[in-house]
C-alpha cells in the first residue's frame, strides 16, 4: 500500500511514528492523524492557496480528505438514526426503514472511507512493463548508442554510515558520503579516465577528448574542429539541498554546510570528487583554460566544502552563486559568479497550455546562452514525482522560478501518488531534451552513481542488486547519446528500487520512460503535441535510441547481443585499458619575479605549452609556445610598471610584477 509518511512534514512524521510505537488502537490513530492533517492543511493553505501544490500538502491531502469524508459520514449516520427513531415512534414504518438504511450505510461508509481514500493506490496497480531489446529511435555517438558503465567498489568506503553528530556543522566526527574519507580520489580519477577511453576507443586520453569535441562540432554543423581556447564549458551539477536564492536554512553565511540529517542535508547529490576528476581532465588533458570553465547548479548554491576542494587546485574556475531572492548571501564576496536571468523568455512549453496552463514560457539563466559546451553530471536517483531523475530532470535546477514547482504537472503530477500514468502524454522532460540551450549543447552526458538515492532528497543507501550486494553502487555512466544513457540508468534504478509499496517502486511506475519513448521517436509524440520548446519551428525526429536490457543479470542490449541497432552497454571495469600517466599536471615557472628587464619561462612538463602575457585589464601583450622542457626569455623593459599575468593552455595563471 502507498505510504505517504516520508513526504509529510518531518515533525508530523515523527508524531505518526510515535503513535505506532505506543501501540495505540488503529482507529484512534487514524482519527488523530486525520484531525491533525486537516488542521495542518487548513493552517498552511488558507493564508496562501498556492501551497496546495506543495509536495507535503499533496501528501497531507489524502489524510484530510479521508478524515472529512469519515466525519461527514459519521455525523450523517447519527442524524439519520435520529430521524429513524422519530419516524419509528410516529409509526411511519416506510420512512423509518429508509432512514435506518441511510444511517447504517453512512456508518459503514465511515468505517471504510478514510483508509480507502488515504491509501487508494497499490504498487501492483501502477507497475509498468518494460519489454526487453526492442530499440526505438536512432542511436547517436562516435559509436552509436554506446553507454559506458564503470564500477569500482574501491572508489567508496563501504563502512560510510551517513550519520551526523548533530552539532550543526560538518566536522571529522560526522560520516557523510561527500567527505574525503569516504571517496578515493585516485580510484575515481582512474574510473573517469577508463570510461573516456572506453567511450571513444582512443589510444590515449588527449585523443579521446579531441574526438569528443570533434564529434560534437561535426554534429552541430560547425565542422571537423576540436576545442578552441576562447570557448566556455559549463559543468551542470545537482545541488538540490543548497537552495540557492530560496532558503538559507541549509547552510551558513559563508555557505558552509549544515549537518542536520533531519532535513536531509546528507541527501545524494553530484559527488564533488567526480567533479574534481572532470576538472583535471578538462584542464590538464583537453586544454580548457580554467577561466573558461563554469561549475554550478544555477538555481542553487555550491557548498563551501565543495568550492574549497575545487578552488584549491583550480583557482581560476568560475563557480556560480545565486542570491536573487536573498541578497544577504554575498556570493560575489565569497568568490562566486552571481547568476543572471535572461531578459526574455527562452523556453516555450509544447503542451499548448493543457498541462501547465500557468506556465506557457520561462526565462533561463544567461550561462546557457553564454556557454559553448555543456557537461551534465546529475546523480543516479529515483524520484517521488518523476519516477527517476537523471540528465533531463537535472535541468529543473536551470529554471529561474523558485523550486521549479510549476514544472511538476509535466511529470506524474503527484508525489508518490502518480496521476499521469501511461504512455503518449505530454512530458516536460522531452521538452527539456529537445531544447537547444538546455540540451542542444550537450558535449558529454555523465551520471554519478557513486552514492545514489531513492528520492530527490534521499540519503544514500547501500545497493542490494547484483553485482553490488550490500555495497555502494560505486558507478559512473558516460554517453554521447542522451536517450541511451537515461534508458540504461533507468534499468539500473528499476532493478534496485522495486519494493512492494508505491514509494519503493518509483522507477517501475507505468510510463516512467514515456519521455524517453518520445525523445527517441517523433511518431510517439502525443496527439496534438509538437515538441518545439525553442519556438523556432525546427523539429527533431529522434534524439537517440531507447531500449531496455534483456535481464538484470546479464545487462545486455541489442548491440551487445548482435540483434539490433539499439544500445551498446560497455562494462569498462571489464576492459583491460592502460590508464597510467594519462593525466600530466603541466606546470609553468617564471623567474625572476618581480622583474624589471627580462623574465624566463620554464615548462616543467613534457608536452607543448602555449602561453600569453596579459595586463591587469586582460589585454594580451604577447603570446608564444614552448616545446618540451625548455626556457624561453621575454623582454619586458618596454612595459609599464604594474601587474601582469602569464596564462597557459593548461589553465594555469602566474602573477608577474614589473618593477
Amino acid at each position: 500500500m502507498y505510504d505517504p509518511i516520508p513526504h509529510l512534514p518531518h515533525n508530523f512524521q515523527r508524531f505518526i511514528r510515535s503513535l505506532k510505537t505506543l501501540r495505540i488502537p488503529n482507529g484512534l490513530t487514524a482519527f488523530t492523524i486525520g484531525l491533525l492533517a486537516t488542521l495542518w492543511f487548513l493552517i498552511r493553505v488558507i493564508p496562501k492557496p498556492s501551497r496546495a501544490a506543495y509536495p507535503c500538502m499533496q501528501a497531507t491531502a489524502p489524510f484530510m480528505a479521508g478524515f472529512v469524508v469519515y466525519l461527514s459520514s459519521l455525523v450523517g449516520s447519527v442524524w439519520a438514526f435520529g430521524r429513524f427513531r422519530r419516524a419509528a415512534a410516529g409509526r411511519t414504518s416506510l420512512v423509518a426503514i429508509l432512514f435506518l438504511l441511510v444511517a447504517v450505510s453512512l456508518f459503514l461508509g465511515s468505517l471504510f472511507q478514510f483508509p480507502a481514500i488515504s491509501f487508494a493506490k497499490r504498487a501492483s496497480s501502477i507497475r509498468g512493463y518494460f519489454p526487453p531489446n526492442e530499440p526505438i529511435g536512432v542511436a547517436r555517438g562516435i559509436f552509436p548508442g554506446r553507454v559506458v558503465w564503470m564500477w569500482d567498489k574501491d572508489a567508496t568506503n563501504q563502512a560510510c554510515t551517513n550519520t551526523s553528530n548533530g552539532n550543526g556543522i560538518v566536522d571529522p566526527d560526522d560520516d557523510a558520503w561527500f567527505m574525503a574519507k569516504n571517496n578515493d580520489q585516485t580510484v575515481i580519477d582512474s574510473m573517469l579516465i577508463k570510461s573516456m577511453l572506453a567511450l571513444t576507443e582512443a589510444s590515449d586520453l588527449p585523443s579521446a577528448w579531441d574526438s569528443v569535441f570533434r564529434f560534437f562540432n561535426n554534429s552541430q554543423g560547425y565542422g571537423d574542429i576540436g576545442y578552441e581556447t576562447d570557448q566556455k564549458v559549463f559543468i551542470k551539477v545537482n545541488a538540490t539541498t543548497a537552495y540557492g536564492g530560496v532558503s538559507t536554512g541549509r547552510y551558513y553565511a559563508d555557505l558552509s554546510r549544515n549537518d542536520n540529517l533531519a532535513v536531509n542535508d546528507f541527501a545524494a547529490e553530484t559527488n564533488p570528487f567526480l567533479v574534481l576528476s572532470m576538472l583535471r581532465q578538462l584542464v590538464y588533458v583537453a586544454g580548457v583554460p580554467q577561466n573558461m570553465i563554469y561549475v554550478g547548479d544555477p538555481a542553487r548554491n555550491i557548498y563551501k566544502e565543495f568550492f574549497d576542494l575545487w578552488k584549491a587546485e583550480f583557482p581560476e574556475i568560475k563557480v556560480l552563486g545565486n542570491n536573487l531572492l536573498h541578497p544577504e548571501l554575498q556570493v560575489e564576496a565569497l568568490g562566486r559568479v552571481p547568476v543572471v536571468v535572461t531578459a526574455v523568455d527562452k523556453v516555450f512549453y509544447s503542451d499548448n497550455g493543457t498541462v501547465m496552463p500557468a506556465s506557457l514560457s520561462d526565462k533561463l539563466f544567461t550561462i546557457f546562452d553564454e556557454m559553448d559546451y555543456l557537461i551534465n553530471i546529475p546523480t543516479l536517483k529515483a524520484h517521488a514525482t518523476a519516477g527517476i531523475t537523471l540528465n533531463a530532470k537535472n535541468h529543473f535546477g536551470s529554471f529561474t522560478r523558485t523550486w521549479a514547482m510549476h514544472l511538476h504537472p509535466g511529470l506524474f503530477d503527484n508525489a508518490d501518488d502518480p496521476i499521469r500514468l501511461g504512455y503518449g502524454l505530454y512530458r516536460i522532460q522531452t521538452d527539456i531534451m529537445m531544447h537547444n540551450l538546455l540540451s542542444g549543447k550537450n558535449l558529454l552526458m555523465i551520471v554519478d552513481g557513486l552514492f545514489p538515492g531513492e528520492d530527490a532528497l534521499g540519503v544514500p543507501f547501500h545497493w542490494q542488486s547484483i553485482p553490488f550486494e550490500g555495497d555502494w553502487c560505486s558507478s559512473i555512466f558516460l554517453s554521447l547519446d542522451p536517450v541511451a544513457i537515461e534508458s540504461v540508468c533507468h534499468d539500473f534504478l528499476r532493478t534496485e528500487y522495486n519494493g512492494p509499496t508505491i514509494a519503493q517502486c518509483r522507477p517501475n511506475w507505468h510510463g516512467v520512460d514515456d519521455y524517453l519513448h518520445q525523445a527517441a521517436d517523433q511518431s510517439l509524440w502525443p496527439k496534438g503535441i509538437v515538441y518545439d520548446p525553442d519556438n523556432d519551428g525546427i523539429l527533431i525526429s529522434s534524439l537517440g535510441v531507447h531500449e531496455h536490457w534483456n535481464d538484470s543479470l546479464n545487462k545486455a542490449y541489442s548491440r551487445n547481443l548482435g540483434i539490433g541497432e539499439g544500445i551498446e552497454l560497455i562494462k569498462a571495469h571489464e576492459w583491460s585499458v592502460g590508464i597510467t600517466n594519462q593525466i600530466e599536471h603541466t606546470e609553468v615557472e617564471v623567474f625572476p619575479n618581480p622583474a624589471s628587464e627580462r623574465i624566463w619561462i620554464k615548462n616543467t612538463g613534457s608536452k607543448q605549452l602555449t602561453y600569453e602575457l596579459v595586463n591587469a585589464s586582460g589585454q594580451r601583450i604577447l603570446s608564444g609556445t614552448i616545446n618540451g622542457q625548455y626556457l624561453t626569455d621575454i623582454t619586458i623593459t618596454h612595459l609599464p610598471h604594474g601587474l601582469y599575468f602569464l596564462r597557459t593552455n593548461t589553465g594555469r595563471s602566474v602573477k608577474i610584477i614589473k618593477d
